[in-house]
């Protein structure tokens, strides 16, 4: 068996549908890598630095439009 087989077939040690497995999980862990960040994701960890400079004393707190100010 060539490299090409190998790489289309998964792993040519494991038998049966098992051998899919390493293949399956890197055709999806390269599909969500290719995924963009949801704009809220973004925006809870940029919250969340926030807070970490405050905490530390690095940084005034930021006015946002829901601050009330």
């Amino acid at each position: 068996m060539n490299s090409d087989e190998t790489n289309r077939m998964g792993d040519p040690g494991v038998p049966g549908p098992f051998g899919e497995i390493p293949k399956k999980l890197k055709e999806y862990y390269d599909s969500l890598q290719e995924e963009a960040v949801p704009d809220r994701f973004l925006d809870l960890l940029e919250q969340l630095d926030q807070a970490e400079r405050l905490h530390t004393g690095k940084m005034q707190p930021l006015m946002t439009e829901d601050s009330g100010s």
